[in-house]
């Protein structure tokens, strides 16, 4: 079962606390294929279809609430993510025919604006604090649609709004008016691919020849200690330099076998395309540290990262991978 950061009512509440309880109805809608959905009866849940809900690793059916018009309540759907899904964060869907969006935040300030599936979106501040994420996109005088979402525990509170943001196109798909056919993408640590692809057996290690570690005046290379990766399946190795602390920093090649490149970390600085036999590799040079960065996407969620830098001159920094680069980059599998 997956820990929360807040009990899977805590969103409801949020809704509730404007006034009463509301019926709750189990199940979803069944809205016709191809068609917005009607705006004179709100059915938050038909706002998600299977495909999508799938997508974003969230459970149907929802639980759906009919809604209270005299305590400033609209219909509300509330969808758990899958047991899969390891960010264990909630999502509702609150829709409203008939309750103006100034009467329902009832005061609350409106902060970032997001241009979504043909609507504008609007985060507000939230009762339930920073760590919860209310972004609202306005239908007419007496109605809209609000998607509500939660940071995992833990996490920054910059990442509250990430579910929330993952599912509105799809939502957004589901409203008069909407981008049909949206393409869906689970949000950032929601949905953790498995290890897999071309780098799965290889030892990265490997990858420079002892000879070829030679001709760059660098030392054997040595693994690097799992706890010092970023997750358990990742592998690295280091080659030292060989003029102590000072001048050249040492060569690291690491081996990301769960993570796209978009996410690998420390890939800092503007990036400068080199085509190596046809494997297009990202540079990155960071000033202010005297580092420098290679990238190479392996597979939609696996990454080569090879990093290198000067303690003394920045001139230098990217000497030492630039020169190592063709090597690991001819010594990586057949067809990566």
């Amino acid at each position: 079962m997956n820990r929360r950061s807040k009990p899977i009512t805590a969103i409801f509440a949020a809704v509730l606390m404007l006034g009463g309880c509301a019926q709750t109805i189990a199940g979803t809608a069944s809205p016709v294929p191809g068609r917005g959905p009607v705006l004179t009866k709100a059915a938050p849940c038909s706002l998600l279809t299977p495909e999508h809900a799938d997508a974003l690793a969230l459970k149907l059916p929802g639980i759906e609430t009919k809604g209270n018009k005299a305590q400033l309540l609209p219909p509300m759907c509330m969808l758990t993510e899958r047991d899969d899904s390891p960010r264990g964060v909630p999502l509702s869907i609150t829709w409203s025919v008939d309750i103006p969006l100034s009467e329902f935040y009832a005061g609350a300030l409106p902060g970032e604006k997001f241009g979504i599936g043909g609507f504008t979106w609007t985060r507000y501040v939230s009762p339930l604090g920073p760590t919860a994420c209310s972004l609202s996109t306005e239908l007419g005088p007496a109605s809209f649609v609000e998607i509500g979402g939660e940071a995992q525990a833990g996490a920054a509170e910059s990442t509250a709004c990430d579910l929330a943001l993952a599912a509105a196109p799809a939502i957004a798909s589901r409203l008069p008016g909407g981008e049909r056919n949206p393409k869906i993408t689970a949000p950032p640590g929601q949905k953790k691919p498995e290890a897999a692809g071309p780098l799965l057996n290889v030892d990265p290690c490997s990858l420079l020849k002892p000879d070829e570690a030679a001709k760059l005046a660098i030392g054997a290379g040595e693994p690097v200690e799992q706890s010092k990766m970023a997750s358990p399946e990742d592998k690295g190795c280091e080659w030292k330099d060989s003029d102590g602390e000072q001048g050249q920093r040492p060569l690291n090649v690491a081996l990301y076998l769960a993570t796209a490149v978009a996410d690998v970390p420390g890939l800092e600085g503007a990036p400068e395309e080199l085509d190596l036999a046809g494997r297009k590799w990202t540079v990155r040079f960071k000033a202010s540290m005297k580092y420098c960065t290679a990238a190479l996407p392996i597979t939609g969620s696996s990454t080569v990262k090879v990093s290198s830098g000067h303690w003394d001159d920045e001139k230098k920094a990217c000497d030492l991978l630039r020169a190592a680069l063709p090597m690991v980059s001819a010594a990586l599998p057949a067809g990566s």
